[in-house]
């Protein structure tokens, strides 16, 4: 048959079919309906036909019918009991069935009623012998049968009116593919319930029998959940040789349903084990997807329906599933499901299972989570069945491997980290041992070798060595940094202690040693001034102590107090709120029975700078006191650490003791260059605030030489602490103009403005203070020129630059540029706008309790008498205004007070200004202590 032909009859043969069912007259038209214009094809069919009614022989007898008036009446075969019929049941291609009853030991005590299937033969149209010849041979291979899950015979035989029926076991039931549906039963479940399904119809085939129609109609289930196979109206026997049944007839074709019979039987050749293999494949591939693999709806024509199984593509159950977005079956199919089912409907009967047990094997494989022989799956689809299989052994190994494994492991880390640390420690010795013994005088050549000395060789030597592990570099390198902090040489640190955070990158640091290498590295930046940058390394280093294991109390509170420290000099935060955490720190200290005496003090010291800027000058002093006292007990005599202690005693003794502050300077400038060195950020510190110091006294050359030595000391570091070098140039600027040197200090500043400018919009109090500060000594020497409106611009940026923080934070300045407002202006003869600034200035000098050897006191005095010499023309005034013609406020502080001499005892302004200048001492020890005072050096770390 060629391709052509063998098309043209699978689109012949389902019509066919279909025509034979009915009657005669009717099957002309239903051929023309069903072939349309291809004449082709009807002819076809009409051959089939024909052929199938010679085959069966003579068309000449009647339609046999089903017994008239069958229900309500008593049937009964010869030797059994009577059958009552109750109800038509259904109909099907080979019979109609009636549900029957029959009483056994009907009348006894024991009597008992059985409900049965009574089928009658029906022939469809068919004559001859054929229709009995199968009915007799369904009844046979039935009475062969004997398995829970097959309807069974109880009788059978012909009615005395010569109607050939079967009694059958009646189930009461619902068809497999809605009872799984209404019940919701999921997948597992449903492959247990069609493995029982497999085993009645392996039963039926070890008997020789294959079923050749199972469907889910056939296939009911009880109320129990037990399945029950019927129908066995076209089944055959099989070849006991070959396997094979007899070739069917077209009418045993035409009572098969289409839809589940397999390839070979819509073909027509001889039929074995493999036919019952794909229908239940296809009603497996229903039950677990909801849908048939072909024609899944009533309205498919036969003719399609043939072809789709011939020759049409068939999808998985998975993507069929998928593809019709059956979303309320609410299951998947798994990939092991999919490869059996696709076996199952393989079109070549070799290709698929050899037999219905073969299939439920791998069904069983399945349900027990092991390789199924349908899907070659690699080594991992194997393992993860294993696992699956034995999940609560599996689990339990896993869980016993991952407890040795974590203990191994944490053994491992403990050793490593045993190992390490011995390392590191040996390493350490080593490296000090190696580092003593090079600063003995006997290796240095007899020369005499500073602790500085030490530090630098050792820094040397570290940096240049990469063979060490970075673990252990780590160790040495924050300990020289800790060391140099301790000398207050932060500048040499923080290269030290970069180059540690660089290396804790290239290996899992943990967050303790993180914390204090960003602890040393922000207490660098405090020795070197630069407090903005230090300020944030802090915080960060607290939050990583706060998170390592552990108690590192202490290692926190001592960043807290060096966070403190850098927040009063960076004025980060006010210093009430500053001296508020310094006392709760100490409350935390005297709270224990045995305190660290070492942070209580550091915490002191703070206190005392915090007290100084709040002009608690009796407060500060005491605590200053205090924690040199203690610091003296604790640190024996040489060491730096004192250093520390002695400058804040120094800086807050400005005002009330300003001898005494003097002499601590002096004494801590010494040790510090015979301790530590002459240069570096901790020397140009204490050198600044010492000029300051002599500045307030009045021993301007003294001043004028230690800020002169720490400005060239500053250029060694200005990069790191730009503000610090700008607050010494500008204090050096002013001394400058005490001495009348006005030259020197606009030749100073002025190339300094745009840096100035450029520091006071980070918006930083010391950077803007500069700034003002600045402003006002360059008006200052504008005035002493006798340049008006030069003058008047720097008064007037110097206000704007300190109205944004109130005349009160830096009173002198404010003071000194309301004066040089007022001079301007009688240089401009506007002698009424002076008058405004000289009681603008009184008022704030009143406001601001200035003593009366205060500098504002004397600058208004000045100011007043020149006002008046300017209105007045008075002798007296004359010969103020004589000696001042030129000169201006700024002259000096001695030579103001010379000028004032000649004056009596009266006041020249109002009574609350009055200045007695008989009183005014040449040394004037007023220091206001400022916030940015405290950045010369700090706490030990």
């Amino acid at each position: 048959m060629n391709e052509e032909r063998r098309l043209r009859y699978l689109r012949a043969k389902p019509i066919a079919l279909a025509a034979l069912d009915l009657a005669e007259t009717e099957r002309e038209h239903y051929v023309a309906a069903n072939c349309g214009d291809d004449e082709t094809l009807c002819n076809e069919v009409r051959w089939m036909l024909e052929a199938a009614e010679a085959t069966v022989g003579s068309t000449s007898l009647p339609r046999l019918a089903v017994v008239p008036k069958v229900v309500g009446t008593t049937i009964s075969a010869a030797g059994s009991s009577g059958y009552r019929i109750l109800h038509r049941l259904g109909e099907g291609g080979g019979g109609v069935v009636y549900l029957a009853e029959r009483a056994l030991g009907e009348g006894t005590p024991d009597e008992l009623r059985q409900r049965v299937a009574i089928k009658f033969l029906h022939t469809g149209g068919i004559s001859g012998r054929e229709p009995l010849r199968r009915f007799a041979e369904e009844r046979r291979i039935l009475a062969t049968l004997n398995h829970p899950n097959i309807a069974h015979l109880i009788d059978g035989g012909t009615t005395s009116d010569g109607h050939s029926f079967l009694a059958l076991e009646y189930v009461q039931g619902e068809r497999i593919d809605r009872w799984c549906e209404r019940q919701g039963l999921p997948l597992r479940e449903r492959v247990v319930l069609f493995l029982k399904v497999c085993a009645a119809v392996h039963y039926a085939h070890q008997h020789l029998v294959i079923h050749r129609d199972l469907k889910p109609g056939n296939i009911l289930v009880t109320d129990e959940g037990e399945p029950k196979l019927l129908d066995f109206g076209i089944a055959r026997l099989l070849d006991h040789v070959g396997g094979v049944a007899a070739t069917q007839t077209q009418t045993d074709m035409r009572s098969l349903t289409l839809a589940y019979a397999s390839p070979e039987q819509l073909r027509g050749r001889p039929l074995g084990t493999g036919a019952d293999v794909w229908s239940l494949g296809v009603v497996l591939y229903q039950l677990v997807c909801g849908a048939r693999p072909f024609g899944d709806g009533d309205e498919v024509s036969p003719v399609s329906l043939s072809q789709a199984i011939d020759t049409g593509k068939l999808l998985p159950p998975s993507r069929r599933l998928r593809k019709s977005g059956a979303t309320s079956l609410r299951r998947e199919v798994p990939a092991d499901i999919d490869a059996i089912v696709m076996k199952a409907l393989r079109r070549d009967p070799c290709e698929r299972y050899a037999g219905v047990d073969a299939l439920a094997a791998d069904l069983q494989r399945y349900l027990a989570a092991r390789p199924v022989r349908a899907r070659h799956g690699a080594a991992w689809y194997r393992t993860r069945l294993f696992l699956r299989r034995h999940a609560v052994g599996a689990s339990a190994a896993v869980l016993v491997l991952a407890l040795l494994g974590s203990f191994a492991m944490q053994r491992m880390q403990q050793l490593h980290r045993l190992e390490l640390e011995r390392d590191k420690t040996a390493a350490i010795a080593g490296f000090l041992q190696n580092l003593f013994e090079n600063a003995d005088p006997t290796h240095a050549h007899g020369s005499q070798v500073t602790v500085r000395d030490v530090l630098d060789r050792g820094a040397a030597t570290l940096m240049s060595r990469h063979n060490v592990a970075a673990p252990v570099r780590v160790s040495l390198l924050l300990s020289m940094g800790r060391a140099y902090n301790q000398l207050g040489l932060g500048g040499q640190a923080i290269p030290l202690l970069q180059e540690a955070r660089r290396l804790q990158a290239s290996y899992d640091a943990g967050v303790l040693e993180r914390g204090r290498v960003l602890a040393a590295l922000g207490r660098a930046y405090s020795t070197v001034i630069n407090l903005s940058a230090a300020i944030p390394l802090d915080r960060e280093a607290m939050t990583l102590l706060a998170q390592a294991h552990g108690d590192h109390a202490d290692e926190i509170l001592r960043v807290r107090i060096n966070l403190l420290y850098n927040e009063l000099g960076g004025s980060a935060g006010t210093a009430e709120s500053i001296a508020r955490g310094a006392r709760q720190v100490l409350a935390v200290l005297d709270a224990r029975s045995s305190p660290d005496r070492e942070l209580h003090l550091q915490a002191e010291a703070v206190l005392a700078m915090a007290q100084g800027s709040l002009s608690d000058d009796a407060g500060a002093i005491a605590s200053a006191r205090n924690a040199l006292a203690e610091a003296q007990h604790l640190y024996v005599k040489d060491d730096p650490t004192l250093v520390y202690y002695r400058f804040v005693l120094a800086l807050v003794s400005m005002r009330q003791d300003p001898a005494g502050s003097v002499q601590l300077f002096r004494r801590a400038i010494a040790d510090y260059d015979r301790q530590v060195g002459s240069v570096g950020p901790g020397m140009s510190g204490l050198l600044t605030y010492f000029g300051v110091a002599l500045t307030r006294l009045g021993s301007l050359p003294d001043a004028r030489d230690a800020l002169e030595r720490s400005a060239k000391l500053t250029r060694s570091f200005a990069h790191e602490s730009p503000d610090f070098q700008l607050y010494t140039l500008t204090e050096l600027a002013k001394v400058y103009m005490e001495m009348g040197r006005g030259a020197d200090a606009v030749a100073l500043l002025q190339p300094q403005l745009p840096q100035l400018d450029a520091r006071a919009r980070t918006g930083l109090a010391w950077a803007r203070d500069n700034r003002a500060s600045a402003l006002v000594v360059l008006g200052e020497a504008a005035l002493a020129r006798g340049e008006a409106a030069s003058a008047m611009r720097s008064f007037s940026a110097a206000q704007v630059q300190m109205g944004a923080q109130g005349p009160q934070e830096m009173p002198d300045e404010w003071g000194r540029m309301l004066a040089g407002l007022g001079e301007v202006a009688l240089l401009d003869r506007h002698p009424g706008q002076a008058a405004q600034w000289l009681v603008q200035l009184t008022d704030f000098n009143r406001v601001s309790k200035a003593a009366p050897t205060d500098p504002r006191a004397l600058d208004a005095t000045l100011l007043d008498a020149k006002l008046r010499q300017a209105t007045s023309g008075t002798a007296q005034v004359a010969a103020v205004a004589e000696s001042t013609s030129g000169t201006s406020l700024r002259g000096g502080r001695c030579h103001r007070q010379e000028v004032m001499q000649p004056l009596p005892g009266r006041s020249l302004v109002p009574a609350d200004s009055a200045v007695d200048s008989s009183s005014v001492p040449c040394h004037d020890p007023v220091l206001v202590v400022a916030e940015k005072a405290s950045g010369g050096t700090g706490a030990k770390h």
